[in-house]
């Protein structure tokens, strides 16, 4: 198995919102079609398709999708893989059905193309495999968003999208917008237990590091996005 990552989140907010740069995961196993863990934004499109083409996978060759919750910035560009089975939580699918006008991140005119394309299999319960992949259903943020936790390199990693936004959460044990805060601090505790490596939603990976008082989270990269201005022929560089 190899797990490569495609995007690593970007945390930060601006005069117009949320930026929405969040991670996205490609998991590849010898003679089995590729997986995708979310798919960022619908401002990322030409980009997901590029750093998919350089790797040499199309977006036919996609044969699952795991969307971590059907918030915009990871749900949005599902229709890109025309040959993928998506995965989404049935805690998931009651929320965009219940809560999807008052979640205002939630794209609920997108949903009903997914939930009648035929290619939509709902998770159910606290845990599972899918796919061959372990998941945990890590709620808070969302009430059905799940993480995947697997070994890799010898190491633990987990993929946990907005169960983990960044490293305060990690560290503080703390979320911020979320669906539920005591559920949200639940999540945060399980993960911060059993992983090695964290691919948080909206930051750099983490490394936990486990000592008598405690865990100490490192980052395992810097983060950086570009900003270009073309009428200054300047481009900026943005570095956590």
């Amino acid at each position: 198995m190899e797990i490569t990552v495609l995007y690593q989140g970007f945390p930060g907010r601006s005069s117009r919102g949320f930026l929405g740069w969040s991670s996205c995961v490609l998991i590849r196993r010898e003679g089995k079609a590729p997986i995708l863990y979310d798919t960022v934004g619908f401002h990322e499109r030409y980009s997901l398709l590029a750093k998919l083409k350089e790797l040499g996978v199309g977006p036919e060759d996609v044969g699952t999708v795991l969307l971590s919750h059907f918030h915009f910035d990871h749900a949005v560009n599902y229709p890109l893989f025309p040959n993928a089975t998506f995965y989404l939580h049935e805690e998931e699918v009651k929320h965009i059905e219940e809560n999807g006008t008052k979640d205002l991140a939630v794209p609920r005119e997108m949903f009903p193309a997914l939930r009648d394309s035929g290619k939509l299999s709902l998770l159910s319960g606290e845990s599972g495999v899918v796919e061959g992949l372990p998941w945990l259903l890590t709620p808070g943020h969302t009430p059905g968003l799940y993480s995947i936790l697997t070994e890799y390199q010898g190491r633990k990693w987990a993929l946990v999208s907005d169960a983990v936004k960044n490293i305060l959460e990690l560290t503080s044990g703390d979320a911020v917008m979320t669906w539920d805060d005591a559920k949200s601090k639940e999540s945060i505790r399980a993960i911060a237990q059993w992983a090695d490596v964290v691919v948080p939603g909206h930051d750099r990976l983490l490394e936990i590091e486990r000592t008598g008082q405690g865990i100490v989270v490192n980052p395992l990269h810097e983060s950086a996005v570009q900003i270009i201005v073309p009428w200054k022929d300047e481009t900026f560089s943005l570095k956590i």
